[in-house]
């Protein structure tokens, strides 16, 4: 049975060409994309379900627009896009990676109004959480199916605890690294704990670690090799639990932040990151192994963490939050999270108590 609640995606147009500028059109960059994937127009044709005759006129267009051929077709060696057509392929990729996030947290917050005026039942369950690719698929995996819903606004681990205290939100999602640099880090939520009120939940266990270009050609395994061979280097914002990471590993290794050619130079998510250096703006950058194999970079991992929901007592009680957490556990999210490399479910779903995490 279809949900009947109101759904709202926001996106972004680009525009481009002489004035007055032109909406491109969203085929264009599957176009581009397919023919990447398959070197020729043909098969790239069928695999977006565009006509022959269709796909090149777009094209032939776009690149008369531009005022440089995005594709070149040469006799024996099928149809490669131009240096102009990769490069807007990588910077769409970049900036959709980079601001999506902030679209999907306005969706949101449009959705969230639109339910109070039309006295929605069954509001969604707000959660302000530290950016994960599994939490954005839960979002949309119960998005898809009746019962209860997350709204997610990705912010950064510690920022969502916070939240979560000062009442603007009903959940928090925050990742804390295994270990001794763990529990450093820790001390950081301790002030923003309660363990008599609050509850845990484990989401999912996930490799983080460095990403690099493909084939990593500085050949790049460590933080201090990152700083030797002054590696452009692209990190996370502020407050995010993998700059927590960062620099408390750097400290432990002794590693001067200043020694990291670009440490100052951040993105907001793990996917931004990966974008930043799969069209050669930077080196190298933290984050996780997830977003690295989905651009198709190299990754090296560096620790484990456990990615956690924190809420009150009460709210993990409650039925729309158990419903939530029974689906977590269900085969069909197992599913959907097998097909994410660099995550572990096997305690997902799991409800503990704030001092045994602690502890």
């Amino acid at each position: 049975m279809a949900d009947p609640r109101p759904t709202l995606d926001l996106d972004l147009v680009w525009k481009a060409g002489h004035q007055p500028r032109k909406s491109v059109d969203p085929e264009l960059f599957a176009l581009l994309d397919a023919i990447k994937n398959t070197g020729k127009l043909t098969e790239a044709t069928e695999q977006v379900g565009m006509p022959y005759r269709q796909a090149w006129g777009l094209i032939t267009a776009w690149s008369e627009r531009m005022g440089q051929p995005l594709v070149s077709k040469e006799q024996g060696r099928g149809t490669r896009l131009t240096e102009l057509g990769e490069k807007l392929l990588w910077l769409r990729e970049r900036i959709n990676a980079r601001l999506t996030p902030h679209l999907e947290s306005a969706a949101s917050e449009v959705e969230q109004q639109l339910n109070e005026f039309l006295k929605e039942p069954n509001p969604a369950v707000t959660m302000f959480a530290s950016h994960d690719l599994v939490l954005a698929e839960l979002r949309e995996f119960l998005r898809m199916r009746p019962g209860p819903k997350l709204d997610v606004r990705f912010v950064g681990s510690l920022e969502s605890v916070i939240a979560l205290c000062k009442g603007r939100c009903e959940l928090a999602g925050f990742h804390i690294p295994e270990g001794a640099p763990g529990r450093e880090i820790f001390r950081k939520y301790e002030p923003w704990l309660k363990p008599r009120t609050q509850r845990l939940v484990r989401f999912v266990r996930r490799s983080q670690g460095l990403i690099v270009a493909s084939r990593n050609p500085l050949g790049l395994s460590t933080l201090q090799d990152v700083a030797i061979k002054k590696a452009r280097f692209i990190n996370r914002q502020r407050g995010s639990g993998t700059r927590l990471a960062l620099e408390r590993i750097l400290q432990e290794q002794g590693i001067d932040q200043t020694a990291i050619n670009g440490f100052y130079t951040e993105e907001f998510t793990h996917l931004a990151v990966a974008a930043a250096i799969a069209s050669g703006v930077a080196d190298a950058g933290m984050g996780i192994e997830a977003a690295a194999r989905r651009l198709k970079l190299d990754f090296i991992p560096l620790f484990v963490e456990d990615y956690y929901l924190l809420g009150k007592r009460e709210t993990i009680e409650r039925d729309d939050v158990g419903a939530i957490l029974a689906m977590l556990k269900s085969p069909d999210f197992a599913t959907l999270v097998h097909g994410i490399p660099g995550y572990d479910t096997s305690h997902t779903g799991e409800v503990t108590n704030v001092s045994d995490v602690v502890a």
